[in-house]
């Protein structure tokens, strides 16, 4: 055949076109594009920084140990953004450039400097990222959360290049136009998830399509619809109920939590569960009572607030007897001709003056506070009941379990969920253990400095080791004396070895900046933790006003601390 014919061939064409990664032109490629094979180093190219696609070190080290006995086997697109120097990989390849670098950087050896590369004219940064997506997608190392970032930065970048914001059925439109059908119900999907899901953070890597569709989408939207119905808005929701429930999943997806297991799934019907109890008590009811309120709402969906609110204490039956407006009427379904009353705490309302409301909870103060003043007479505190109340039992119950929730929740935030113990002799029943010494690490301080994970376990300890009261003079005679803290605080020389060495320097005078410059820093989830705890201790102490005064707690309290000078 001769050589006009064989450049003629289609059957070679499409060959010669699959080979150097260019797609034949057909309709879902408006024109083919023009490409060329050039040999460059390795140190001219960089990888595409916002690959969609998270790359583990194993799958590093293994591509390394292929380059270095086999070269680069399948050949790498790259592309130059105008007015740039350096070549960014342009569809697929990162992975194996972030391995080629690293293996010349290690030998520094010529025989991995220089590699064959095509290179294609740059497309826009819109293109761009939709190359790299449309590559992962096809191999299918794409996880469902960065599938979504994915497609949802795409649409940001097509937005900025039209200078127009797109419905996500204009968005799918255009995907399909350029040879990416993705359908506007699945990109509805990944918008559901990165607006109200990031907060799971490293957990995300785990949430599956199935899981969302099945449970978490619509249990989440059956709460959104209770709580609206109840006069709360969405941020409300978030902020007391789902935003805490995605950390506390969260901190089990942790290094430090994960060293000793490995994750293979996200489970949704937990993570379900633990919206719904936060919810019964963000709402003051029990979790009968908030199944009460969602199962009338689902069957009557124009119920207004205060039937559901009577549901939460009375049960409703199936198929219940028509009530005023047709709607269904409240009535017990109990055996019981007597039925006792459900001692479910009151529905959230804005607290009144000496009222404190924790997770929805309100309970009044029982101690008004003291005037600095001791001779003169007690100042009219903004905290005095109006009138002696009882704290009720379920109210009691419900502050202690959102208090050791709230405590568990933070101590795994910090790194140190294996360091709190029993302690029934403190006022709030619970101490913390020094984090144990790991060889030739300096103490939680010195360890603090370079920020992150570290910074977190330091400012973490001293202030639950404050908060349990377990560094005063009563704390150290209710420490268990079998604890590693009660051997550290025997004696001052010994302790301050000890601070020197393995926890750092208390939290005290100007160290107290640097815990309330990360507690209330957004960006950091331990101040999410850290508020909730303040808010769990709060109420803790209004029900159980017992514990932190004699004769159970002989302590001086700060207004008598500061009137004899000390702790100043």
């Amino acid at each position: 055949m001769s050589a006009s014919g064989a450049a003629k061939d289609p059957g070679r064409e499409l060959a010669a076109a699959r080979r150097l990664g260019v797609p034949a032109p057909g309709p879902q490629a408006r024109e083919p594009e023009l490409t060329s094979v050039i040999r460059l180093r390795i140190t001219e190219v960089m990888v595409y920084e916002r690959n969609p696609r998270r790359v583990s070190n194993e799958r590093i080290v293994e591509l390394k140990e292929s380059i270095r006995a086999n070269g680069i086997e399948q050949i790498v697109t790259v592309t130059r953004r105008p007015g740039e120097t350096r070549y960014v990989v342009a569809k697929g390849g990162n992975s194996r450039v972030t391995a080629a670098t690293a293996l010349y950087d290690e030998t520094g050896d010529e025989r991995f400097l220089y590699y064959d590369f095509v290179c294609v004219p740059y497309p826009g940064e819109a293109r761009l990222l939709a190359a790299h997506l449309r590559e992962n997608d096809q191999r299918s190392d794409l996880c469902f959360w960065d599938k979504a970032n994915g497609y949802l930065a795409l649409k940001a970048d097509m937005e900025k290049e039209r200078g127009t914001t797109l419905s996500l059925r204009e968005f799918s439109r255009l995907l399909e136009e350029e040879g990416t059908p993705v359908s506007h119900v699945l990109l509805s999907l990944f918008q559901f998830a990165v607006d109200r899901l990031s907060a799971l953070g490293p957990a995300t890597e785990y949430l599956s399509r199935r899981a969302l569709v099945d449970v978490i989408q619509p249990a989440m939207g059956a709460l959104i619809r209770l709580t609206r119905r109840l006069g709360f808005d969405d941020a409300w929701l978030h902020h007391h109920v789902i935003d805490p429930g995605l950390l506390q999943v969260a901190a089990d997806f942790t290094p430090q939590t994960m060293q000793d297991r490995h994750p293979v799934a996200l489970d949704p019907g937990n993570l379900i569960r633990g919206f719904r109890s936060r919810c019964a008590v963000a709402l003051g009811v029990s979790m009968e009572g908030l199944d009460r309120m969602s199962y009338l709402l689902e069957r009557a969906p124009d119920v207004d607030a205060d039937e559901l609110r009577q549901a939460a204490e009375q049960p409703v039956i199936e198929g219940a007897v028509k009530g005023e407006a047709g709607r269904p009427a409240l009535r017990s379904i109990r055996a019981d001709p007597k039925p006792e009353p459900v001692s479910s705490p009151p529905i959230p309302v804005e607290p009144r003056a000496g009222e404190i409301a924790m997770h929805g909870v309100v309970v009044r103060e029982s101690e008004p506070n003291a005037s600095l003043n001791a001779d003169g007479p007690a100042s009219e505190s903004i905290n005095r009941p109006a009138s002696s109340t009882v704290v009720p039992a379920a109210s009691v119950e419900l502050a202690a379990a959102a208090f050791r929730d709230a405590l568990n929740a933070f101590a795994r935030t910090c790194g140190l969920a294996e360091c709190v113990r029993d302690a029934p002799g403190l006022p709030y029943g619970f101490m913390v253990e020094p984090p144990a010494p790991e060889p030739s690490q300096p103490s939680l301080d010195d360890q603090a400095r370079v920020g992150g994970d570290a910074l977190n376990r330091y400012l973490g300890w001293w202030w639950l080791v404050s908060l349990s009261r377990q560094n005063t003079a009563s704390g150290l005679d209710h420490v268990p004396k079998q604890s590693v803290y009660a051997r550290m605080a025997r004696d001052e020389d010994y302790w301050a070895r000890v601070c020197d060495a393995c926890v750092g320097e208390p939290l005290l005078g100007d160290r107290m900046d640097v815990m309330f410059a990360a507690m209330l820093n957004p960006d950091r989830p331990i101040g999410l933790w850290w508020s909730e705890l303040v808010h769990a201790a709060r109420a803790f102490r209004v029900a159980c006003p017992e514990r932190f005064r004699p004769p159970r707690w002989n302590e001086l309290d700060a207004v008598e601390r500061l009137l004899r000078g000390e702790g100043a």
